[in-house]
């Protein structure tokens, strides 16, 4: 049985101003030829299809356009739902993406309910999928642990996680390929920068030690970096399409490829690259240095621009938009050694308050967070005066 694992895509998202959805439709474009090249059987989507709960007409046109074409070469095609997509809406299209071979699953459910699939490939290859979509922490932990605080309730999250993980690949069967789709953050696993951070926490995180051993391959969406996690079966995060922000800047992004058939035999995986973003690239220079790589950079890349000046010029933004069409991001930096002087007087305060407050100086982790934060705010900041 040939796999094909992807995942969050975030059709529809609107990034810096811009609508990325012609990025989107090339690597969907690539993924479909692939899958009517290699006669895929089996098509896994783990969640945040889309970037939002009520989508673009536009994105969900991609989106279905897509299904179609990979249920006209017979490939039967698994998505469940992610925390930045509508449950209801993925539980009523359902009902008519079926006829496409299409199962959409909004939300986590009982194996008799539909958490647990059965299907039949156009081959006569038989596969078990156990499919538990984005199950938020209002679902899985009642009123009474929260209000315990949040030590109970985060335990009480993992665990009962963990339960319906197990209860659902009970089904599994040694003569069929089984398969665990699931969309959560799992503990250890790297996050890119670009995930909802209330819903990437450690804290609320699974863990890779109770998921099934027993399971040919385990598609993990909800962390965009893609990555394997360390677990009892072979479990892959598939990560997102495109660079989402440049947090991402550096990740290769691509789509597992699974090749599996009932046990004993381990399923073969590899990854295919994305073919079709633009990738995302900072630069940090003066704007002659700018002026001499310019031609390298200004195609098929979205640029942060960081021009180091002497004094601030109210016309660079103007001056670097006009060199590169593509920076989405322009920002100045002060190359006098005053603002490193100011960096570390205002880590000094903080380190002064912190040991003040908790008795301890913050960890080294912290302030790379807490200066990753002022960065990001002092961006967003350079962008409301350009």
């Amino acid at each position: 049985m040939k796999i094909v694992h992807t995942s969050d895509w975030h059709a529809g998202r609107i990034w810096k101003g811009l609508n990325r959805l012609d990025e989107l439709a090339a690597c969907l474009d690539q993924i479909a030829a692939y899958v009517e090249r290699e006669a895929v059987d089996l098509l896994l989507v783990t969640g945040d299809v889309f970037d939002s709960g009520a989508p673009a007409a536009r994105a969900e046109r991609l989106v279905f356009q897509f299904f179609r074409r990979v249920g006209e070469t017979g490939a039967q095609s698994v998505v469940i739902a992610g925390n930045h997509d509508s449950p209801d809406r993925f539980e009523a299209w359902g009902t008519l993406t079926e006829l496409i071979q299409v199962r959409a699953i909004g939300r986590p459910k009982r194996a008799q309910d539909g958490g647990v699939l059965e299907l039949t490939t156009k081959g006569g290859e038989r596969a078990v999928i156990a499919a538990i979509p984005f199950a938020s922490q209002r679902w899985l932990v009642n009123a009474v642990e929260l209000a315990r605080g949040d030590d109970v309730a985060m335990k009480s999250y993992s665990e009962k996680l963990s339960r319906l993980i197990a209860s659902l690949c009970q089904k599994f069967r040694s003569d069929t390929v089984n398969l665990l789709c699931l969309h959560t953050h799992l503990e250890g696993a790297i996050k890119a920068g670009s995930e909802r951070q209330v819903h990437v926490g450690e804290d609320w995180a699974a863990l890779p030690a109770t998921l099934p051993a027993n399971a040919h391959y385990i598609a993990l969406g909800h962390l965009h970096q893609p990555q394997s996690v360390a677990a009892p079966s072979p479990a892959f995060y598939a990560g997102s399409p495109l660079q989402l922000d440049f947090g991402e800047a550096d990740q290769e992004k691509s789509f597992v490829v699974v090749e599996a058939q009932p046990r004993p035999i381990p399923a073969r995986i590899r990854r295919v690259p994305y073919i079709g973003g633009r990738r995302l690239l900072k630069f940090t220079g003066t704007f002659q240095e700018l002026e001499q790589r310019a031609p390298e950079i200004k195609e098929n890349a979205w640029l942060r621009v960081v021009v180091r000046v002497d004094q601030y010029d109210p016309e660079l933004n103007r001056r670097v938009r006009s060199l590169l069409p593509n920076a989405v991001s322009v920002d100045q930096e002060a190359r006098s050694p005053l603002r490193e002087s100011a960096q570390q007087q205002r880590d000094d305060s903080y380190e002064a308050f912190h040991l003040h407050r908790y008795g301890r100086p913050p960890s080294a982790e912290l302030m790379r967070e807490l200066n990753a934060l002022r960065e990001r705010a002092e961006a967003v900041e350079g962008e409301r005066e350009a």
